[in-house]
């Protein structure tokens, strides 16, 4: 299942960069909560436990679903 979900870094309408869940038969991504100033500093964020744990808890949120 975690094979079929992909992450992407897209930059907001404020200037920001942004990091989102995409998991299949839910039609909008999932915003996983932290916001940056570059898309370098939001791809680099994507390494650390607390995007694992992001990442996580919004798959969880969809299993309950």
């Amino acid at each position: 299942m975690v094979d079929d979900n992909k992450v992407t870094v897209k930059e907001l309408p404020d200037g920001k960069w942004g990091c989102f869940l995409h998991v299949p038969g839910f039609d909008q991504p999932f915003d996983l909560g932290k916001q940056f100033k570059s898309e370098e500093r939001a791809e680099l964020w994507l390494n650390v436990s607390e995007a694992t744990t992001a990442i996580e808890m919004v798959l969880a949120k969809c299993r309950v679903r």
